[in-house]
């Protein structure tokens, strides 16, 4: 959330030097960063109370949370000209935790920013899937090393720069999926990159 408003902000920041600015992208981008900003503030709580018992889950379709959870990043994904691809095939409703599911996703989905970055794929996509109870992420930046593919849900394992990662992301976003809703969280290569598949 915080690297999505720093991108609004940029990009606004961009079309005023350039004398592109326009009062309705200004409301439209100040919006925008008022919903990131109550995002962000729910999730704090949300880790607050992270280990509670008295959590209720919700029943919601899997594409409602994408969508929550692509709004809290799309425009960072924007400014990095990273194209997402949405193919919703499934109608099925499905009881989590909405607000962890969500930042489940966002890990997910920047940790493929990082990578297509990084890597300078040209053409970079990342692709969101839906079928059944099953969510699939997967993007077009190489895939994920053999040796240590194994390894990236470990707790403090990171391939980041030091500084730039703590390695707990992916072992927490596993945790909430198995241990909180006892689903699976899982990880494969494809031909293009790296494909993470979440089944409640």
């Amino acid at each position: 959330p915080l690297i999505s408003i720093a991108a609004i902000a940029a990009t606004f920041s961009m079309d005023v030097m350039m004398g592109e600015y326009k009062k309705e992208c200004l409301q439209e981008r100040l919006g925008d960063i008022d919903e990131i900003s109550k995002h962000l503030s729910s999730t704090i709580n949300d880790f607050r109370y992270f280990y509670k018992p008295d959590k209720k889950k919700k029943t919601v379709k899997s594409e409602e949370v994408l969508q929550k959870s692509l709004g809290m990043i799309v425009a960072s994904l924007i400014n990095h000209k990273i194209e997402v691809i949405e193919e919703y095939n499934s109608k099925e409703e499905i009881e989590l935790y909405d607000s962890e599911m969500i930042q489940v996703i966002l890990n997910i989905l920047m940790n493929a920013q990082d990578n297509l970055k990084e890597k300078q794929i040209k053409d970079p996509y990342i692709k969101i899937t839906t079928e059944n109870t099953t969510i699939s992420i997967c993007d077009n930046g190489g895939g994920i090393p053999e040796e240590i593919i194994e390894k990236i849900f470990d707790p403090y394992f990171t391939t980041k720069d030091e500084g730039q990662g703590t390695g707990i992301g992916l072992h927490m976003s596993k945790m909430i999926i198995e241990d909180h809703m006892s689903g699976e969280l899982s990880v494969n290569n494809t031909q293009d990159g790296a494909i993470f598949k979440i089944t409640i």
